[in-house]
């Protein structure tokens, strides 16, 4: 509610809401489908705002089969912060001009992606992005990704749909997800435990930029996995009977011992890692890459 009523106040302020009058609304007129699949090219905040368009669409956005949550939505680029040196007054009060910015940013990003992911029922989603930039806060940004990594870990902990149908073939406490993608979050040995709990049907997950405690990625759905730029903690196995592409570039791994990759029907296998990512890596026990 909080969401809809700070969006419809803004509209009716600006005069932006509903149609002229007289003109018929063909687009409210189309169906849920066609309609969650154009809100699907959108972030969430553009999502969220389409409630003031009419009547039709209060709640329309509740349903969306696809959530995109970007901090970027939130930022502005600031004339002069990249020549900032701090050598005089001006140049400084222009700093702290700019980090006090970026502070309010990040409290109504995190406002929203709270209400946001109270509000939407996460468990029906068919993609869900949430992506946290890396910016140079006035404090750390590790705070960022951290508070990103545990909106995801309770919506995985305490939303579920509701009892599926003998029919479907799901469990009670099984998410429609299908596509996973993070950015900038940071993912605790957890993560993967939740996600073979409640994401049964997930085919494509990928990570980027992201700090991951993560031991082993384990799954019986997965299709695509990508690992680009992530800092991993001793990610020793990655093990899918079903995956068919696996990227992992960039990034770094403190594992010393060997990296264990059991995907038996892999049609596309890329490791762009530097030679420290793991002491060896074994690929379906055939093929063992030596450290130089």
């Amino acid at each position: 509610m909080e969401l809809e009523e700070a969006t419809r106040e803004r509209a009716l302020e600006s005069g932006s809401a509903g149609t002229w009058a007289g003109d018929p609304d063909r687009l409210s007129a189309l169906p849920d489908c066609l309609l969650h699949t154009i809100m699907s090219f959108l972030k969430a905040r553009q999502v969220v705002q389409t409630c003031v368009l009419g009547a039709r669409w209060r709640h329309l956005w509740r349903s969306a089969p696809c959530l995109d949550i970007d901090l970027d939505e939130f930022m502005t680029s600031p004339v002069g912060f990249e020549w900032y040196s701090g050598s005089d007054s001006d140049s400084f009060d222009l700093y702290n001009d700019i980090n006090n910015k970026k502070e309010k940013a990040w409290e109504d990003f995190q406002d929203f992606a709270e209400n946001l992911m109270y509000c939407c029922d996460i468990a029906l989603l068919d993609s869900f992005r949430l992506r946290v930039r890396s910016v140079p806060w006035s404090y750390d940004p590790k705070f960022a990704d951290r508070v990103a990594g545990g909106w995801l870990r309770r919506a995985m902990k305490y939303c579920t749909p509701e009892p599926p149908r003998p029919c479907e073939g799901l469990s009670s406490n099984s998410w429609h997800l299908k596509r996973l993608y993070l950015r900038n979050v940071a993912l605790d040995n957890r993560f993967t435990k939740h996600v073979s709990l409640v994401c049964h049907s997930l085919e494509d997950l990928e990570l980027k930029d992201c700090r991951c405690e993560i031991r082993a990625i384990t799954s019986d759905s997965l299709k695509n996995l990508v690992l680009k730029n992530c800092k991993c903690y001793r990610l020793s196995e990655i093990k899918s009977p079903t995956l068919k592409s696996l990227l992992i570039a960039g990034g770094s791994n403190t594992n010393d011992g060997v990296l264990v990759i059991v995907v038996p029907v892999i049609a596309h296998l890329c490791l762009d890692v530097p030679l420290h990512f793991a002491r060896r890596i074994s690929v379906n026990q055939m093929l063992s890459l030596p450290r130089c």
